[in-house]
């Protein structure tokens, strides 16, 4: 039996590479089979023998966001890289599906980017191609991967593949630089970082020339986030140095207001609210003072109905927020979060978008964690919020969701009353989903 077996469909590609899925037969496991082929065309021979060496330095890699490489294959004209085989998504595909990425999550995902390249360099490696297409986000939203590392080379093999006439890779994320074919170190991974951080907190790609700053777009982002973009995004002497201070502003942007919360919730601004709020737990909550809480929700709940553009993201992340860590709040007071934040991960339009992902998230750990009082109004929301859906016009992304906050909801040992709605409800989207397969 064949060590390896390839399927045929591809499973994706980039500027100069394919890649299929695969199966190690002699150690059952998924992987991943980068074709770089079309490579070996571009190239003299020793250019040629200049990747093969870099694929073995890319073969000793070892970081828990980068993909592993397990083997290669240069034979017969071929230039194959066989990497460990990463179940989620690409940061692209988020982006086209949801639109901006909610910064808590976002800072996750960066310190790991940020790790990973900061590993790469010093080993000498720079990747040169950082965009939303090479990172893969695992299901859970817990890990972001950098791959295609299979293109990458040292500053000094760049440098001669640049006095070759050959530019390696994307505009609008390449650094001047890079894209001028001139010499390249760290510092162009650092631009690339950074124009792939404005894109996932905007929703779109950053247009080089006529800056927009995120703080604009959405208020509970902080204005010390523009000022780190700018500086990886800067003229080459004047840019970040490094990914590792790159991580550092990032934590420092984000850090929890130095203020005590009554200052915060008098004067504060929206992303100072959202940073404090990050801070606390559902106990936290429930156990602030009843003024400060009053003013909490009053502020969030005036945020949310304002129906203005310029605040659908931060309402959007005080829903998120509070949904989970609203769960001791006294009943009303819950209900003026959950109506809402059903609406919004259900019901309402963001362009040609339904819905937020990140809001019917948030409802299904809150029907999870959910007692008591809290679980009722979630209970009586999604009842409401379901009688109105019409089920059968759905795709099956909303039929899924609805799915799994049902079960959320009903398996929830706080669910002592059954509820004909939803356990009618559970039938119809189960016999719906079996007649799409």
């Amino acid at each position: 039996m064949e060590r390896f077996s390839f399927q045929t469909t591809l499973h994706g590609s980039g500027g100069f590479a394919k890649v299929i899925r695969g199966r190690d037969n002699t150690l059952d496991r998924d992987i991943a089979v980068k074709v770089l082929s079309p490579l070996l065309t571009e190239f003299s021979e020793p250019d040629q023998e200049r990747f093969k060496r870099e694929a073995r330095i890319l073969a000793k890699l070892s970081h828990p966001n980068i993909p592993a490489i397990y083997d290669v294959d240069f034979d017969d004209g071929k230039f194959l890289i066989i990497f460990q085989f990463i179940e989620g998504q690409t940061l692209r595909d988020i982006i086209n599906e949801s639109g901006a990425v909610p910064i808590n999550q976002a800072r996750v995902w960066f310190h790991q980017l940020a790790s990973a390249l900061d590993y790469a360099h010093k080993l000498g490696i720079i990747h040169r191609d950082v965009k939303p297409e090479n990172v893969i986000v695992t299901p859970n939203k817990e890990s972001a991967y950098l791959v295609d590392f299979g293109i990458a080379i040292s500053a000094e093999d760049g440098k001669k593949l640049t006095k070759s006439g050959f530019v390696v890779g994307t505009p609008g994320y390449m650094s001047p630089e890079q894209h001028a074919g001139e010499p390249v170190d760290e510092r162009t991974d650092v631009y690339s970082l950074g124009v792939t951080l404005y894109e996932t907190l905007a929703g779109h790609a950053l247009r080089h020339g006529a800056y927009e700053p995120l703080s604009n777009l959405n208020e509970t982002i902080p204005p010390q986030i523009d000022d780190l973009i700018s500086e990886c995004i800067d003229d080459k002497p004047r840019r970040l140095e490094t990914v590792r201070l790159f991580s550092s502003q990032l934590s420092g942007a984000l850090q929890l207001p130095s203020r005590p919360l009554s200052e915060v919730l008098t004067h504060g601004k929206l992303h100072e609210i959202a940073l404090y709020l990050e801070s606390l737990s559902a106990a936290d909550v429930a156990n602030l003072p009843a003024g400060q809480r009053d003013v909490l929700i009053s502020k969030i709940t005036d945020v949310v109905g304002s129906n203005e553009p310029n605040l659908e993201f931060p309402s959007e992340r005080f829903l998120q927020l509070m949904l989970t860590r609203g769960v001791f709040l006294p009943r009303d007071d819950y209900r003026d979060i959950v109506a809402p934040g059903i609406e919004w991960a259900f019901e309402r339009y963001f362009g040609s978008r339904l819905g937020k992902v990140t809001l019917r998230d948030a409802i299904e750990e809150a029907a999870f964690i959910s007692r008591g009082d809290a679980h009722k109004v979630l209970m009586e929301e999604f009842t409401k919020s379901f009688e109105r859906s019409q089920l059968d016009t759905k795709e099956g992304w909303f039929l899924h969701a609805v799915r799994e906050v049902i079960i959320a909801l009903m398996a929830n040992p706080s669910c002592t009353e059954s509820s004909p709605v939803l356990k009618d409800g559970l039938k119809q989207v189960n016999r719906l989903q079996r007649a799409r397969e």
